[in-house]
């Protein structure tokens, strides 16, 4: 466990023999060692995703890096670290905490992350199949704000939460007190699915009061973070969590937010990434209220009440509200019994049958669209069934 980048976050994973140059790891394992390894506070190696794949910086020598980071201090220690840390065993971990991990590029890694200064290498997550597939593919948005939250922040985050919820939008926080867990209360209330962005490991209940909100949402929902299990909060994964919340959400709403609040990084980073940001009014001359009053002020969209801001949302994001692929489910056959989905994954294993495709080229022969054929592709990865052999491309697995 660990409080503050560079403490022994992957001790457990990281042990053996040192090597500058390690032999070449598949594309699961080069990710799951550059997540691990980036906990440990090399986080700068993660900017290279931006240009380079997972496999091309775990397996990268030392005179390569420092081309490639302009001679970054860091450097140095990511070698060290990289040399004693093993993936493949880190992953029996990682199974063991009930996670899964997403890599980079994979089906399930959400593209827009890759538009972040440091992207992540992949994400751990806590989630049934069923319930990250409609993840990955429903509109979703963030409602973030301050743990200090007044009775009236309480209310109108509870009443947004479930809004959204009766129209089929995916809740997207942070787990926190105050306006995070309310929102995440009010979809869960109105049977909606709700989807918490940790800033600790997945496996970790933060905090602890939320210890049966956490059970709920991992059931029904969906748990995710970039950092490895048995990670603990620290002051510094907090804004970083807030990055991973902006870009996994298709808008953001702010309820009540200080000058100084999470939230409002949030609410910036969703701005630079082109999202749309709400914002709920709030009395003046409060200091609850002065950033997200600030907000509307620089030309933030006002939040006149749940319903309404739900439809401003469907209007600006054009997103679709079934939290399921309408087109996949019509795929399906009420006389098999099998699900939509289920059948276009069975399409998709067939069209890989003659080798490994691009996720377009399995829609072209499977007659799917490409939106379903990427849906499909997910569930199958989480169950193993293939994996992805390049950027966009898949496989079968060999097991």
């Amino acid at each position: 466990m660990v409080n503050a980048p560079g403490s022994a976050t992957t001790r457990t994973y990281a042990m053996g023999r040192q090597a500058d140059r390690p032999t070449s790891p598949g594309s699961l394992e080069a990710a799951l060692g550059l997540a691990l390894v980036a906990a440990e506070g090399t986080r700068g190696v993660l900017g290279l995703l931006r240009r380079h794949s997972p496999e091309e910086v775990w397996a990268a020598g030392r005179r390569d890096l420092l081309e490639w980071t302009e001679g970054r201090p860091w450097v140095d220690r990511f070698i060290d670290l990289r040399s004693r840390t093993f993936p493949r065993e880190a992953s029996s971990a990682v199974a063991a905490a009930g996670l899964v991990f997403i890599p980079w590029g994979s089906a399930g890694y959400e593209a827009d992350l890759l538009a972040l200064d440091l992207p992540p290498a992949g994400l751990f997550v806590k989630a049934t199949p069923d319930a990250f597939d409609q993840f990955s593919v429903g509109a979703r948005v963030a409602v973030v704000g301050t743990r200090k939250a007044s009775d009236y922040g309480l209310r109108v985050a509870r009443a947004i939460g479930r809004a959204f919820a009766e129209r089929g939008v995916w809740v997207v926080s942070g787990l926190a007190l105050g306006i995070d867990g309310r929102a995440h209360r009010g979809c869960l209330e109105a049977g909606g699915r709700s989807a918490a962005v940790l800033g600790c490991g997945a496996d970790v209940i933060y905090p602890r009061r939320h210890r049966e909100l956490y059970e709920r949402v991992s059931s029904e929902g969906v748990i995710l973070s970039e950092l490895p299990p048995g990670v603990r909060p620290a002051p510094w994964s907090f804004p970083e969590r807030n990055r991973l919340l902006a870009a996994i959400s298709h808008a953001v709403v702010v309820v009540e937010a200080p000058r100084r609040s999470g939230a409002l990084i949030t609410a910036h980073r969703a701005l630079d990434l082109g999202r749309e940001v709400f914002a709920v009014p709030g009395r003046v001359q409060e200091s609850v209220n002065e950033g997200s009053n600030r907000l509307l002020y620089d030309g933030a969209t006002m939040c006149l009440d749940p319903a309404s801001l739900v439809e401003d949302f469907l209007r600006f994001t054009r997103k679709e509200t079934s939290p399921f692929l309408s087109g996949v489910r019509d795929h399906g056959s009420a006389d098999s019994g099998e699900s939509g989905l289920e059948q276009a994954g069975r399409l998709a294993v067939m069209a890989l049958s003659a080798g490994p495709c691009s996720v377009d080229a399995v829609a072209g022969v499977a007659g799917i669209t490409s939106r379903e054929a990427s849906a499909a592709l997910g569930l199958l990865e989480l169950r193993g069934q293939v994996v992805r052999v390049s950027p966009g491309t898949y496989g079968l697995s060999e097991r």
